[in-house]
């Protein structure tokens, strides 16, 4: 069997480092907001090259709270990517509005092209996705901003996107900057789900920001809104990262970098196990101005299902990002959109597949995946 995903392989890898630092937790007795988390904090803030960042529940948490920071309040509309399902959801959580547009079927991100059309006059934020571990094009959608006269912050969604970075075209005098997501926008969210490049134990996230408004109201939010302990001053809520989660992820923080190398590597070589006739596949592509980090390997083809079902009899597992767009979820019919509204996304939902990659998958298993994908296709 060639699992998905797993963390078997890591955590044995892993085992002494990781025993050793929930050992230090258990024994200091600090389960809560301590030592580890500001640490972490710090830490992750200066991979990222920001000045500030705040630990919190989860990466659905941190969109919610982030939004919250910037003035986004209920009925507020937040422009997302239509095949984004769990971003959806954290905007909606906060009693805002996902306004849906159209993605780019060569990144599966929002395509700036179509934001524009998207604009009204209860817009609050553009919400960038970098979907996948590919950056979203934020040059352009920084620079749209900047040409409309309006003052709509950017936040972005890193969720999959540990460590990816960003060809942006900055001013005049630095016509190009290499910046990692998280550090562009007005604020950034990240989650720490155990499948993510960068995951822990269970739920977690991380609202990061230059900005020290945005942060001294996010470090409110996530607890009460207090100020000093029971002195609330404003409504927030129980939304913290804890201490074994951030001593783990202060383990893992160290690889992260060697981790995303080593998926390009299996990116590359699933690649070239499929040039040649592709039999129908369209493969992952990197634009130009990214550096993609592969939390997911997504390819597209019309014979989805039954290729994923002749995998799995195989032995091998795969898994689908995502089969529904937003607008045709139940939930999500109070948006009001109607099939068709969206067809890059629908077709997107109708095609993609994702193949196994974590930094533990052997080329061999790699070459097997892709080997026995020709084989349907060619049976």
């Amino acid at each position: 069997m060639i699992p998905f995903f797993t963390l078997e392989r890591q955590n044995k890898i892993l085992k002494k480092e990781l025993e050793i630092a929930l050992e230090e937790v258990i024994k200091r007795g600090i389960f809560i907001l301590g030592e580890k988390v500001a640490q972490f904090e710090e830490s992750f803030a200066k991979y990222l090259g920001v000045k500030y960042a705040v630990g919190v529940a989860s990466g659905t948490d941190a969109i919610s709270l982030a939004l919250l920071s910037i003035g986004v309040e209920k009925g507020d509309e937040v422009i997302i990517p239509a095949n984004s399902y769990p971003t959806a959801f954290a905007v909606a959580a906060i009693g805002a509005v996902p306004r849906l547009v159209d993605i780019d079927l060569a990144t599966f991100n929002i395509d700036p092209a179509k934001i524009p059309a998207a604009i009204t006059k209860k817009t609050k934020a553009i919400l960038a996705v970098h979907l996948y571990g590919q950056p979203a094009d934020l040059t352009s959608i920084i620079r749209f901003i900047e040409k409309s006269g309006r003052k709509i912050p950017v936040v972005e969604d890193c969720a999959q996107a540990h460590g990816a970075e960003v060809l942006f075209a900055g001013p005049a005098r630095h016509p190009q900057i290499i910046k990692r997501v998280g550090s562009l926008g007005q604020v950034a969210c990240f989650s720490f789900y155990p499948t993510k490049n960068l995951g822990c134990f269970g739920d977690g996230g991380m609202v990061v920001t230059n900005n020290s408004e945005i942060y001294e109201r996010v470090r409110l939010l996530r607890m009460y809104g207090e100020k000093r302990r029971y002195e609330s001053v404003l409504l927030g809520r129980n939304s913290r990262l804890d201490e074994l989660q951030a001593a783990i992820l202060l383990v893992k923080l160290k690889y992260l970098d060697k981790w995303n190398e080593r998926r390009r590597q299996i990116a590359e070589l699933y690649i070239s196990q499929f040039t040649g006739p592709k039999a129908n596949i369209e493969l992952p592509f990197e634009a130009e101005y990214a550096k993609h980090v592969y939390h997911l390997f997504v390819i597209r083809t019309q014979k989805r299902d039954t290729l994923k079902k002749y995998l799995e009899e195989r032995g091998m597992q795969t898994a689908i990002h995502y089969p529904i767009p937003i607008h045709l979820v139940p939930s999500m019919k109070f948006l009001g959109y109607k099939r068709g509204d969206f067809p890059r996304a629908e077709k997107a939902s109708h095609d993609v597949l994702s193949l196994p990659i974590y930094p533990e998958l052997t080329d061999g298993e790699v070459k097997r995946v892709a080997e026995t994908s020709k084989q349907f296709f060619t049976t």
